[in-house]
């Protein structure tokens, strides 16, 4: 998937390896599967955290890379929270509010840096699933909503499954961004009925999705062989009904309006979970989805409004879609795009018992996840059909933290990516234009992947325009004085192994691309390094600088580091 051509650049003029973008497809490379203990720790950091480090590789080789104990000792870390960063800004008179930017900046911040990696990085894969979107005005005008919307992802990542979904259900910045927020029981005298947009999407994309599943993730089908759904418009009229008469925490207990009925004064509250006002929740009888083993296919009238939610939710946790269905899901985004039936059934069958009786266990879910045959095993790496498209924020975050970025900004909360916007990566966390994400879990790029029945689902977001404005903002960040944003990188434990080419790029095989560089790239690489003379060289430079910047920024072109295997 690459070819050679030609780029100059400020400091040198060599061949590099390129994506070949609407190309037709060439061989792939053949990625190395001799993989040492710490290549392999490598490669299982590149998939639990945000990227491997030397000095997390380290921390697994004192624990003699003992992936289940790390896992553990990652879950009993404490949290880090977004919202704590934009709390010690204000409080010390940095900033008085707290915009997109600054909130972007703060998450930035805490996925960097914080040391609960394997907590944030799950609280990455499931703000694709459990989506809200700064691009929305709410969501926006939120304050510190975002970012208290992200540390509830994080604070729920490895907790139980109906507790999170409980938690997104009732934040107010997903309230405010699927309208479920001061949703309104039917109204007989004017026609009105509940807004029915989170009672979709609930069910469509964060629970039982659209068609029913067998454990393993294969389709139930009828007599013709098409896909049975899940539910019917029935079912989202009956679930619009639950979710009504959310309002602010901070509303008080006396109704407005005739009867005082209706929502009291509040004033906008973004971080803590909605309050129940009764006077605005349906009470009726409700019927939800009944399947074999339901405990509660219908709800009784005149329950509580939380009582009604709580019922609801477990009625979509317990459906038998939904075990394989999130497992999928998380695979795909932490692993690999084509999981196998048998990946997804054994890690599903864990979502519905952890061993102990216990549903929704989401620390023993990743686990299965992380540390299944198809995750840790080096035979998987030379399987075509197994390993995913690394997203662009991923390899930007990777790489800084990679290669010990330093911060250059005085501003406030100094994580700004600077060159690395939507603009340039088609992607920011929550951010995303759409409930649906960037991209969609069954994208199947046009052409051989599709031709062979598997998906791609982060090709959806990989264009003529971020194929060439990422390589771009890696190579300012690379090679600019001052790096892009606030950020630049800190090159010098590779030029002190730039004597030898070989070593550097064993380095950076390592720290990208965890031991799979394919031999042809290897060469390629060392042909290029070698070919840099003393003539290429800048003023105020080094050899052993541009040898580092080049070998670096050619890695990162390469289809071994494009694809996570």
């Amino acid at each position: 998937m690459h070819g050679v051509k030609r780029v100059r650049h400020p400091w040198c003029f060599v061949p590099i390896l390129a994506f070949a973008g609407a190309t037709a497809l060439h061989a792939a490379v053949s990625p190395n599967t001799g993989l040492t203990s710490d290549q392999q720790a490598s490669r299982f950091l590149a998939q639990a955290t945000f990227g491997p480090t030397t000095d997390a590789i380290a921390e697994l080789r004192q624990m003699g890379h003992n992936y289940s104990a790390w896992i553990d000792a990652q879950a009993a870390k404490p949290l880090t929270r977004a919202v704590d960063v934009l709390a010690a800004e204000r409080s010390a008179g940095r900033i008085t509010t707290s915009d997109r930017a600054l909130n972007r900046r703060a998450r930035t911040q805490v996925m960097l840096t914080a040391q609960d990696q394997l907590r944030q990085r799950v609280a990455y894969a499931w703000s694709h699933i459990l989506v809200i979107s700064d691009a929305d005005s709410a969501v926006q005008n939120g304050g510190d909503g975002s970012s208290s919307y992200w540390d509830m992802l994080a604070r729920n990542a490895l907790g139980n499954f109906k507790t999170l979904l409980m938690d997104a259900t009732r934040h107010p910045i997903m309230g405010r961004y699927l309208s479920h927020y001061k949703n309104r029981k039917a109204n007989t005298a004017t026609g009105t009925r509940p807004d029915e947009n989170y009672a979709r999407e609930v069910m469509q994309l964060f629970s039982i999705g659209l068609y029913q599943l067998n454990p393993d993730g294969t389709y139930v089908t009828d007599g013709s062989g098409r896909p049975l759904e899940t539910y019917t418009n029935d079912n989202i009229t009956e679930f619009a009904r639950v979710f009504t008469g959310f309002t602010d925490a901070s509303a008080n207990n006396t109704g407005t309006g005739t009867g005082r009925t209706d929502f009291p004064a509040a004033a906008q509250n973004s971080t803590e979970p909605m309050r129940m006002w009764e006077g605005q929740h349906d009470t009726g009888a409700k019927t939800l989805l009944n399947y074999p083993g339901a405990r509660k296919a219908s709800l009784p009238a005149n329950q509580t409004g939380l009582q009604d939610v709580s019922d609801a939710l477990d009625n979509l946790v317990e459906h038998p879609s939904t075990a394989p269905f999130i497992s999928r899901l998380l695979i795909q985004r932490l692993v690999t795009s084509n999981p196998s039936n048998g990946y997804v059934g054994r890690v599903a069958a864990v979502f519905v018992d952890n061993g102990r009786g216990v549903r929704g266990d989401l620390l023993a879910v990743v686990k299965a996840i992380l540390l299944d045959s198809e995750a840790r095993s080096a035979a998987m790496i030379a399987d075509p059909q197994h390993g995913k498209l690394r997203e662009p924020f991923l390899r930007v975050m990777h790489v800084l933290r990679a290669f010990k970025f330093a911060n250059s900004s005085a501003n406030p909360i100094p994580y700004d990516l600077g060159g690395f916007t939507e603009a340039t990566m088609g992607q920011f966390p929550l951010g995303s234009p759409t409930v649906f994400n960037f991209y969609s879990p069954d994208y199947e790029p046009p052409g051989p992947i599709a031709d062979a029945g598997l998906v791609g689902p982060e090709f959806q977001i990989l264009n003529a325009v971020f194929a060439i404005t990422l390589p771009n903002t890696f190579h300012t960040l690379i090679t600019g004085a001052n790096g892009t944003g606030s950020f630049r990188l800190s090159l010098a434990d590779q030029e002190a192994l730039a004597g030898s080419t070989g070593a550097l790029v064993d380095n950076l095989d390592l720290l990208l691309t965890h031991g799979t560089m394919s031999a042809d790239s290897r060469a390629a690489i060392l042909r290029a390094l070698d070919g840099i003379t003393a003539a290429m060289v800048p003023a105020g430079s080094s050899l052993a600088q541009q040898r580092a910047r080049l070998g670096l920024y050619l890695t990162l072109l390469s289809p071994d580091y494009a694809v996570l295997k």
